[in-house]
């Protein structure tokens, strides 16, 4: 892999998450979707199987969904805690 794109910058290392290429890593120039930019791209990971091309995209979808999830209990559970606080202060000036 070269060390400079064709524009004679540093290409750009990112992470692919498209249905064809899950996970797949790739270099390319900064400028490379620019209207005059480069058009160095080049794949850092070899192709993946067409088994784990179909499995990855729906284990994606089940990791960001559970930690939809995750983040929705962990805000209904700090709700609660402020509720039980609240209620023990109003219990304790109300005795």
């Amino acid at each position: 892999m070269d060390d400079v794109c064709h524009c004679g910058r540093s290409p750009v290392k990112k992470t692919s998450w498209t249905d064809l290429n899950p996970g797949r890593r790739y270099s390319s120039c900064a400028r490379f979707r620019e209207v005059g930019g480069c058009m160095y791209f080049s794949w850092i990971d070899p192709p993946i199987c067409a088994r784990a091309r179909q499995i990855i995209p729906g284990l994606l979808k089940r990791v960001n969904r559970l930690e939809g999830d995750l983040g929705r209990r962990n805000f209904r559970e700090k709700l609660l805690w402020m509720f039980l606080i609240v209620s023990w202060i109003v219990m304790y000036l109300f005795k």
